[in-house]
């Protein structure tokens, strides 16, 4: 496998070029001195997620030495992985080098006669060490310093790792016998604010509120316009092919049906206090929100169906407890805000899209960036753009492939629009990528 994976002349010109600067392999018989694989490497690929706790690596070998039979292979070797882009400019190379450890090997074939090909599936050591511990224990802090406790204690993840938000309410209980991630996912259960634990493709931990993460500034525009604009070989042109998507599609998926069912506009809550055994009905209607976008996604013209006033579109039930801790920090203190947190999490899905970019290892999920598309039919050169599509969005997964280049692929979501909806067409600066 040839690391630098481009054909160009000068690489550096190129932004989906790379080069695996390490792929150390230690195995269970000698774990002090490890072994180069990156000659055997066919292919990388990396999941990372704001909705899981660790990524995702799949790392494809083609096997003309015998490496599976000659080390006996078991499924929890370790291995550091390194890549590096090398920009026009030296000061500007963006690299990372993470502990990985197998958890499977899968996908053997011998697609000819002295060559066996098979697949590492690789995970991060704190999804080893979950599998290990069990919470069964109290907890008396805020819910992002009873996360961190988690986070330092049975998942022995190191501070500089670690990137967690404090606050979002003190709670005190007892975790139920959970192990380390779903203790995590409890504490985030019963937050004030909805809230994401993920690992970034740097190995990095975080704890965002969903609100934090959509009022973050964009770190970059992206567009579908076919053209460069400065010649190749330039650092103009390498920033242009950054922000160059490849490939632009959505399933659309807009359904106004099922947003109200989800409970996106509005809501009822059904609360039965276990101390007292009395319950409680509490109607939400027009829930006041953060957005990514200026505008909501309801039309303020719709004349048959008010959505944010049908608070029977979703019941939530919920059980108190107000004998214990005199209700003032425990685990249900912030049941009245399931309502707000579940009309975040699905109104994020009121339009999303995937693109395909190449490859930038700066840019993680959890980032916001800046889409610009033109409409059908009208020269790219237009100052007017498709105001469906065009807008700032939440990246939410990207799967990052290493093979004969670099390319992401992106999921990415927004639960606003750029423009008032009950307009037809919008004019956008293109150079904040902002309305004008």
């Amino acid at each position: 496998m040839n690391n630098t994976n481009i054909s160009q002349t000068n690489p550096s010109s190129y932004s989906g070029s790379y080069e695996i600067i390490i792929a150390e392999l230690f195995t269970n018989q000698d774990d002090q001195n490890s072994i180069d694989i990156r000659g055997i490497i066919e292919k990388i690929i990396i999941n990372e997620s704001i909705y899981s706790a660790g990524i995702g690596v799949e790392i494809r070998i083609m096997d003309g030495i015998s490496l599976l039979d000659n080390i006996k292979l078991l499924g929890n070797e370790k291995i550091f992985l390194g890549v590096i882009q090398r920009g026009r400019d030296t000061d500007k190379e963006k690299k990372f080098i993470i502990e990985l450890f197998i958890s499977n090997v899968t996908n053997f074939a011998r697609p000819k006669p002295g060559l066996d090909a098979y697949s590492f599936i690789c995970v991060s050591k704190h999804v080893y060490e979950n599998q290990f511990g069990l919470l069964d224990h109290g907890f008396s802090d805020d819910i992002g310093g009873n996360i961190k406790a988690i986070c330092r204690g049975k998942l022995n993840i190191s501070d500089d790792q670690l990137d967690i938000d404090t606050g979002y309410g003190s709670v005190k209980g007892v975790y139920p016998s959970l192990k380390p991630i779903d203790g995590i996912r409890f504490q985030m259960n019963s937050s004030s604010d909805y809230l994401y634990f993920y690992e970034d493709l740097k190995g990095i931990k975080h704890l965002h509120s969903h609100t934090d993460l959509i009022k973050k500034d964009s770190i970059g525009i992206y567009t579908t316009a076919p053209f460069y604009v400065h010649p190749i070989g330039t650092e103009e042109n390498y920033l242009e092919q950054q922000e160059k998507i490849i490939k632009f599609s959505s399933n659309l998926d807009i359904s106004k049906l099922k947003a109200s069912s989800n409970g996106v506009y509005s809501s009822e809550i059904f609360d039965l206090d276990i101390y007292t055994k009395e319950h409680k009905t509490t109607p939400l209607r027009g829930f006041i929100k953060d957005l990514i976008n200026d505008h909501g996604s309801v039309s303020k013209n719709n004349v048959i169906f008010n959505f944010e006033d049908e608070p029977q579109s979703r019941r939530y039930n919920t059980s108190s407890n107000s004998g214990a801790y005199n209700k003032k920090e425990n685990i249900h203190r912030f049941n009245n805000a399931i309502a707000l947190k579940e009309s975040y999490k699905h109104d994020l899905n009121t339009h999303m899209a995937r693109i395909i970019t190449y490859g930038n290892l700066d840019v993680s999920v959890g980032n916001i960036i800046s889409l610009i598309i033109p409409p059908t039919g009208i020269q790219d050169k237009s100052d007017y753009f498709d105001g469906y599509f065009t807008g700032r969005y939440i990246i939410t997964d990207i799967i990052h492939r290493f093979e004969s280049d670099y390319q992401t692929e992106m999921t990415i979501k927004k639960d606003s629009f750029i423009f008032d909806t009950d307009k037809k067409r919008i004019q956008v600066d293109k150079e904040k990528g902002k309305v004008k």
